[in-house]
C-alpha cells in the first residue's frame, strides 16, 4: 500500500511540474511573439537561447532584427498584431535538454509609398508567394499595401544554459544544425 501511495505521490508531482512547465512554454512563447509584433527587440534579446551569441554577436543580431523594418527605400515593413495560432509540439527531453517546436503564423504588411501599377499586381503576389513560401498573400490598392499570412516556427529550449527557463530560436536549418547535433534536428521531426 505504501509503494501505491508514494507511486501516486510521484505521478501527480510528475504532472504538475509537466503542466506548469508547459503552461511557462505557452505564456513565454506568446510574449517572445508580441515582442516580435511590436518590434521591442531588445525584450526579444533576453529571451532568445543564448548559445546563438556564439554564433553572432548580440549587438550583430539586434541589428539584424530592426534592418528590415527600418530604412527601406519605398516601402517599410510591419508586423500585424494578430493572432499567432500556436501549435505547441509535445515537450521532449533530448540528453539534458527539453526541447518544444512551436508552429504559429506570422502576418505582416508592406506598405509602397506608391501603389502598384495594376499590371504588375498579380507578379508582385507571385514573387512574395514563391519568397515568403504562402499561398496566403493580397494586395490592398487603395492602401498601396501587400498583406501576407505566412507559417513560422520557432523552438523552445530549457537546458542548463538558459538555467532551466525557456528560451527561443526562430528556426532557421542552418542555426539550428551549427548549434545542436544532428540527432537533435531528427528527434524533433525538423
Amino acid at each position: 500500500m505504501k509503494k501505491i501511495v508514494c507511486l501516486a505521490l510521484f505521478l501527480l508531482i510528475s504532472v504538475k511540474s509537466f503542466s506548469q512547465n508547459m503552461a511557462s512554454l505557452k505564456a513565454n512563447a506568446q510574449k517572445f511573439y508580441d515582442y516580435t509584433v511590436s518590434h521591442q527587440y531588445e525584450q526579444m534579446m533576453d529571451m532568445i537561447y543564448p548559445k546563438l551569441y556564439d554564433i553572432a554577436p548580440k549587438e550583430a543580431l539586434l541589428e539584424s532584427l530592426k534592418k528590415p523594418f527600418e530604412a527601406n527605400q519605398g516601402f517599410k515593413i510591419k508586423m500585424v498584431d494578430a493572432p499567432a495560432n500556436f501549435t505547441f509540439g509535445d515537450i521532449k527531453k533530448i540528453g539534458d535538454q527539453f526541447f518544444s517546436v512551436i508552429n504559429h503564423d506570422n502576418t505582416m504588411q508592406i506598405i509602397w509609398d506608391e501603389a502598384i501599377p495594376n499590371l504588375e499586381i498579380q507578379e508582385y503576389i507571385d514573387m512574395f508567394k514563391k519568397a515568403m513560401k504562402t499561398e496566403n498573400v493580397s494586395y490592398d490598392p487603395t492602401n498601396k499595401t501587400m498583406n501576407i499570412k505566412t507559417g513560422a516556427k520557432m523552438i523552445a529550449i530549457s537546458d542548463n544554459l538558459t538555467k532551466k527557463e525557456w528560451k527561443y530560436l526562430i528556426y532557421n536549418e542552418q542555426i539550428f544544425t551549427q548549434l545542436f547535433e544532428g540527432k537533435i534536428k531528427t528527434e524533433l521531426g525538423l
